[in-house]
């Protein structure tokens, strides 16, 4: 099954496109709540019933593996403007090919949604600055074309209530409604279009069931027939129902998450805390004599399939941005309880195991470690980094749980923190929405825009506010200063712009589906959308914080401390791109300090840098009534600002990628693998950094092998954590391998690797962000 998986080409359905079409004529006119729920409703009705061969856990979000829906409420017209979609299967970052029929219904049927969808009235309502400072690569505005919501289910609860219990508590508020008003008849539209949802769920998971009873009557294998009449009788019972065993458990877990790919096109969604909402089903079985092991964990290995199978489609630019057909799936394990009892048990051990058999690219699984966290525990992980599978990732509690408390969380909700999104903690599984898209800003250019007096090079126009004339700053503060404005103005601009695209996301597409699991939706009555969910927080990104660091650091030791060039002639340099000056470039690399290498004179402006930008951008307020919260992180979105980005201070060159997420430049950190951790973790204040700092580490596999290899990772981590740490994900593959696979994908298929906040196949990535993977640092080659 696995092999099948891996040898799939990624595809473009018509399905759901199809579906939804017939829903919004057939049900428009409707409030605003029912109607989108029943065109979920409608949509599961309808759409392909499918049980692959082999499979112990069922639900597939199309008839294909790895075939991407359509979403046109959110976004598709971009396929039929100069025939995008011919283009899909030979370009160069996440193809998808297009069968000849579903090419011609897709082009069809998108024909009738021009001007309907939700990117479309975003672009309409965007102010003309902020689509110059997007098109010049400064800024970047989301969720134009995605949920406003990224959704972890409270698993725990949905497990002890059943759908059948949230129905009730929907009737119980209905009915505890005596006089309709203009303020509580859109709660009675919540709870109804609620209604709507869970049965049609239910509905669905009765069509599973009755396809596995058919495929059990034409099946002559007794085992697999055994197989398929037990998947009939657990859809009868789950998701509808309290789950009582394992495998019901575990189906009940995936129902429920996948279908949150169904309703809208979403991202960045968790399987929650795994171990923790497993674990005692688990061990009831195995008491009972009703599994074993080896077959438990073959569950699980059947869900980390499930999950590969899902991709999306998206536009070229944001495919070259966010590469490898990432969803930033989570799977957590480990941690502490809300009483701050280490959670480890069975299911951790075995779930560990699973991923390490299967080596599927999704879900990650992010591992919460701690000073109790058990040995065994941490071999295990350690032992699978070490082995090249770039998984787990390790997360702090130290500096999780802290980070929630900063951000307003409860202490019992601070412990039972979970990633929401690629790295971002937040309070009490399933009680918070936080969706971590608001947008980037290009750190690096924010300087380059300094050195111009507003004005960018790469088109000549004034898109910054005028902050002086860089020749005449007698002093590095000026210089910091005049960054630290260009800063607020751009982050400034994508808190509003980003506002302005949550207010059509309450009025147009409320999620209805992928809000009555989040507490506080259906207490209150409403959405997520509209502020629903128990705690409320939006992601704001910056690009490239090291190379900014960097850059700077090169200015006040050339220009400043050392006087060795003026300002002058540095911006000279730079818009020429060093020609006819790569002496100066050479000593700019190796003389000026560098983030990474444990040296405070830059460490220290890399701290300015990320504090000035979190305490800033934390004070917003998003249209929703949340929080802003700063997340460190890049994605591959380094690789394409950094084409809209000319050279800079610290010797790069123009168009090359900027630095990788939250780390140092690539092939900057020359000072060993604890200096660049020590730059992380001692000289920044990483839980002012609410929504997490990511930290991509590379080995050269030959300094970490045997015994002693795995002592160094494990040790490596653990000083880490130590020191207040948040994450840290690891690769594990020497520089030759890789460019083996570059030029041989076919036998290097099942290479995977870290990219971002997700793994990915290494030869289904674009080769520029091939290379930029290849020019981390492989420290202890």
């Amino acid at each position: 099954m696995r092999k099948a998986l891996l040898e799939v080409k990624p595809s473009l359905s018509s399905e759901r496109l199809l579906l939804a079409t017939e829903a919004y004529k057939k049900y428009a006119g409707e409030d605003i709540m029912q109607f989108r729920a029943h065109v979920f409703a409608y949509v599961l009705d309808h759409c392909s019933v499918v049980i692959r061969e082999g499979e112990l856990i069922v639900g597939s979000t199309n008839r294909l593996p790895r075939s991407a829906s359509i979403f046109p409420e959110y976004t598709g017209q971009w396929l039929i403007r100069d025939n995008a979609i011919d283009r899909l299967p030979s370009r160069p970052t996440d193809p998808l090919e297009v069968l000849p029929e579903e090419r011609e219904k897709i082009v069809e049927c998108l024909k009738w949604w021009e001007g309907r969808s939700l990117e479309e009235y975003c672009n309409e309502n965007m102010e003309p600055e902020v689509m110059e400072a997007r098109a010049s690569g400064i800024i970047a505005v989301g969720c134009r074309s995605l949920p406003s919501g990224k959704t972890v289910p409270d698993f725990a609860l949905m497990f002890q209530r059943g759908l059948k219990g949230y129905i009730a508590m929907c009737r119980e508020k209905i009915a505890s409604v005596k006089h309709h008003t203009i303020e509580n008849q859109p709660q009675v539209d919540f709870w109804k279009a609620s209604i709507i949802a869970c049965e049609a769920v239910i509905r669905f998971a009765g069509r599973y069931a009755e396809e596995a009873d058919r495929q059990a009557a034409a099946c002559a294998d007794e085992a697999r027939k055994a197989e398929l009449l037990e998947i009939a009788r657990i859809m009868r019972k789950v998701p509808e129902n309290s789950p009582d065993t394992f495998w019901e458990a575990v189906q009940f877990n995936w129902f429920i998450y996948y279908l949150l790919y169904v309703d809208n096109n979403c991202s960045a969604c968790g399987l929650g805390r795994f171990d923790l909402n497993l674990g005692k089903y688990y061990d009831a079985d195995i008491k009972a004599g009703r599994i074993d092991r080896t077959f438990a964990k073959e569950l699980v290995q059947c869900l980390f399939m499930k999950a590969t199978e899902i991709v999306q489609v998206r536009p070229d630019d944001y495919s070259r941005d966010f590469a490898g057909y990432p969803l930033w799936q989570i799977l957590m394990l480990g941690g502490v309880d809300r009483q701050g009892r280490d959670v480890t048990n069975e299911v951790t051990y075995l779930t560990l195991e699973a991923a390490s058999e299967i080596k599927m690219a999704q879900p990650a699984v992010a591992l919460r470690v701690h000073e109790g966290t058990p040995d065994r525990v941490w071999r295990m992980a350690c032992a699978m980094v070490q082995d090249g599978q770039a998984n787990p990732a390790f997360f702090g509690d130290k500096c999780g749980i802290q980070t929630v408390l900063n951000k307003g969380g409860s202490l019992e909700e601070a412990r039972d923190w979970y990633i929401l999104g690629c790295i971002e903690p937040h309070e009490g599984s399933g009680t918070t929405d936080g969706n971590p898209s608001a947008g980037y800003l290009n750190l690096p250019k924010c300087l380059e825009l300094v050195l111009h007096n507003g004005v960018d090079p790469l088109t000549g126009k004034q898109l910054g506010p005028k902050t002086g004339d860089p020749a005449s700053f007698e002093s590095f503060e000026e210089v910091f200063d005049a960054v630290k404005t260009q800063i607020r103005y751009f982050y400034d601009m994508i808190h509003w712009a980003y506002n302005g695209v949550v207010s059509l996301h309450s009025t147009r597409l409320p999620c209805i589906y992928s809000s009555f699991m989040i507490e506080g939706c259906i207490e209150k009555g409403k959405p997520v959308q509209h502020g629903g969910a128990l705690h409320t927080h939006t992601g704001i990104f910056s690009t490239g914080a090291a190379s900014l660091a960097d850059a700077l650091a090169a200015v006040k030791k050339f220009v400043f401390d050392d006087a060795k060039i003026s300002m002058t002639d540095l911006i000279a340099a730079l818009d020429s791109n060093f020609e006819g000056n790569e002496r100066l470039r050479l000593a700019l690399v190796n003389k000026a300090p560098k983030y990474g290498n444990d040296d405070l004179y830059v460490d220290s402006i890399e701290d300015e840098i990320v504090n000035y930008v979190a305490d800033y951008v934390q004070a917003f307020r998003d249209a929703r009534g949340g929080t802003y919260c700063y997340c460190n992180q890049t994605q591959t979105v380094n690789v394409t600002m950094g084409r809209t980005t000319g050279a800079t201070a610290d010797g790069r060159l123009a168009g090359t990628p900027l630095s990788d997420n939250g780390g140092p430049a690539m092939g900057r950190d020359t000072s060993g693998p604890t200096a660049a951790l020590n730059s992380i973790s001692k000289n920044m204040h990483q839980d002012n950094v609410w929504d997490g700092t990511l930290l991509n580490l590379r080995f050269d596999p030959s300094g970490v092998s045997g015994e002693k290899g795995l002592k160094i990772i494990e040790s490596v981590v653990k000083e880490f954590v130590d020191n207040n740490g948040f994450h840290v994900q690891i690769n594990v593959v020497d520089d030759k391998t890789l460019r083996a696979a570059q030029k041989d994908p076919e036998n290097y298929r099942d290479i995977v690797v870290r990219v971002a906040g997700y793994m990915a196949y290494f030869t289904e990535l674009d080769k520029s962000i091939q290379d930029s993977i290849i020019a981390r640092t492989a420290h202890l080659a």
